[in-house]
């Protein structure tokens, strides 16, 4: 249990740290992501590394970027790391369901709240685009206001439905503590990312450690250990 309290709340703890660096100062902010992306590809395998998953949205942003400029093609890659994170935050929930023998958490329906929340902060981005990232121009076609209101009422219903069926496991003894725990985390990161309106720039760079620092987990050194 408290390795996996560790595994989870370590990428969080990261994610905030890096977060706040980025208000702060950017420059530190960008040094420590770029420090968690190289952690990130020494102790990845080299196989690991998927090229082809970037030509997609690489070549997308560049014919965007072609019609509408650099502020457009930024949107583009914007919103590709949304959707990527997003997809591997519940596909992890659902390896975590599985391997606690809860398929029915596992199923599409059970997890449709994690994607509510980070619907409703892209919907929310793009209502208050344009915006800067690391001094570069972000853009996104506008929506009205009540496309994030509704995105907002929908994923505050769906992580409550969530949160009351996990209440109701923990009353009978019956909680999964890693998928719950780590979708805790899920929904506060992406809420303090870009549902706050904190800043995006700050929002980009927190959600990118908190993948990184999953990816690479970083080690606590033992003091007691014996060689």
């Amino acid at each position: 249990m408290k390795g996996r309290l560790a595994e989870t709340l370590t990428p969080f703890a990261v994610a905030l740290c890096v977060g706040v660096a980025a208000l702060i100062a950017p420059p530190v902010a960008l040094l420590l992501l770029a420090c968690l992306g190289a952690h990130a590809l020494l102790r990845c395998d080299a196989r690991d590394v998927q090229l082809a998953a970037f030509m997609g949205p690489s070549l997308a942003a560049l014919i965007v970027g072609a019609f509408v400029g650099l502020a457009g093609a930024v949107g583009v890659l914007f919103v590709w790391r949304l959707i990527a994170d997003t997809r591997w935050s519940v596909r992890e929930a659902q390896r975590l369901a599985q391997n606690a023998g809860r398929p029915a958490e596992a199923s599409w329906k059970a997890l449709i709240h994690a994607w509510a929340m980070p619907l409703y902060g892209l919907a929310l981005v793009a209502y208050t685009a344009p915006h800067m990232i690391a001094g570069l121009p972000l853009d996104l076609p506008h929506v009205p206001l009540l496309v994030p209101l509704i995105g907002g009422v929908i994923a505050v219903g769906a992580v409550f439905d969530w949160a009351l069926r996990r209440a109701a496991d923990w009353r009978l003894g019956e909680l999964a503590p890693g998928p719950a725990l780590h979708l805790l985390t899920h929904h506060a990161v992406f809420l303090i990312a870009y549902g706050l309106t904190l800043d995006v720039s700050a929002g980009v760079v927190a959600l990118g450690a908190w993948r990184l620092a999953h990816a690479a987990p970083i080690r606590q050194a033992s003091f007691t250990a014996v060689p």
